[in-house]
């Protein structure tokens, strides 16, 4: 008597031709739609664009928070056209997570423009504004090194390649850094609160310093310490002059500029150098390539007029500061907080596993 072998698994022949297999990669697809919303590229190529119930509503929400901006504050409207990208593309199931992270984060660059437009206002505007000139001249033997640079390279009625490339990486600053903090909160949110904490200490450092000490940037400084004192000249407009002004209006009008006489420390530099520090966590070639765009930004701030070389080092300063003092608070401080959640996770988790005993009016007294 012979024993039946396994069982053979025999594939089905009889599906008609019409009948085909949804390829994995539509499946993945389309279980993004329905966690987002948003249609996918294949229905939309089809031209079965069907705009679900939820995105509708997400556009709607969107198309408010921009209309807000406009009305009230178009300073705003950078802020408010990054939340719409946040509400129209944001999974459901990550969005608390999203507001948890980035109001705080809005909240601290927001507070940070309110305050610095005050720091000109004060006495010491008027008597330290040209202390950092008289220091970076002192310092380097008399010259000022922005003003060797345009010398040598800057002819206003001739721009080369380098004006351009060290303008757009100016004007990468208002992106490129809150990218980096949407990545991070993505992929590493660890670092990304480690992140925060730096841009706290080093906002909260900076501001201290523009009130402790005013400081015009080069291109709005009078220097008249001798009768033919050379002028700095702001790059960056002539650039502009050649781009065509409408688009760099419009984005200045959104952008804003809280206090352009506030260039001690140089908070462009001090937030590029602080991408040094957490872009290794993406890898080596980030980091390098990290360190690059902050000499690149150094470069641009010192040619473009827009700061000293101190307003460079300082700002850097700041950014290491607080890189190293960030990790210092999360060391100390951070296990005390997750005991806590804990703690309160687990009374709530207590309370709701022993409800009142029967009878009993919850909330009433009496």
């Amino acid at each position: 008597m012979t024993q039946p072998g396994p069982e053979r698994f025999t594939p089905q022949l009889d599906r008609t031709p019409t009948e085909v297999v949804e390829p994995v990669s539509d499946i993945i697809v389309d279980a993004g739609q329905a966690v987002t919303g948003v249609p996918s590229s294949a229905d939309v190529a089809s031209g079965r664009f069907n705009l679900s119930r939820q995105f509708l509503i997400r556009i709607v929400i969107a198309a408010a928070i921009v209309v807000t901006a406009l009305l009230t504050n178009r300073s705003f409207l950078g802020w408010g056209l990054f939340a719409v990208l946040a509400v129209l593309f944001m999974p459901i199931d990550r969005f608390r997570s999203f507001i948890l992270a980035f109001v705080p984060y809005g909240a601290i660059w927001a507070i940070f423009s309110f305050l610095r437009s005050f720091a000109d206002e004060t006495p010491l505007a008027q008597l330290v504004n040209l202390r950092v000139l008289h220091f970076e001249r002192w310092l380097f033997d008399g010259q000022i090194p922005t003003i060797t640079w345009q010398s040598r390279f800057f002819d206003r009625e001739s721009l080369q390649w380098w004006d351009y490339y060290l303008t757009f990486v100016h004007w990468s600053y208002f992106i490129v850094p809150h990218v980096l903090a949407f990545q991070l909160w993505r992929k590493h949110p660890d670092v990304f609160r480690r992140f925060l904490a730096a841009l706290t200490i080093l906002l909260s450092v900076g501001l201290a310093i523009y009130f402790l000490i005013p400081t015009n940037p080069p291109w709005l400084s009078d220097d008249s310490s001798t009768a033919a004192a050379p002028t700095v000249s702001r790059v960056m407009e002539t650039v502009v002059d050649q781009l065509g002004r409408g688009i760099y209006d419009a984005s200045y009008a959104v952008v804003g500029e809280s206090n352009p006489i506030a260039a001690m420390p140089s908070i462009h530099m001090a937030i590029t150098f602080l991408l040094i520090f957490p872009a290794g966590y993406f890898g080596r070639r980030w980091r390098l390539l990290a360190i690059f765009y902050s000499l690149s930004m150094g470069v641009a701030l010192v040619y473009l007029g827009e700061h000293y070389v101190i307003d460079i080092v300082v700002g850097s300063a700041v950014a290491s500061y607080g890189w190293w003092a960030s990790g210092a608070w999360v060391r100390q401080i951070g296990p005390r907080v997750d005991a806590q959640l804990r703690s309160h996770r687990a009374a709530g988790r207590a309370s709701s596993t022993n409800p009142p005993p029967s009878g009993a009016s919850p909330g009433l007294n009496g």
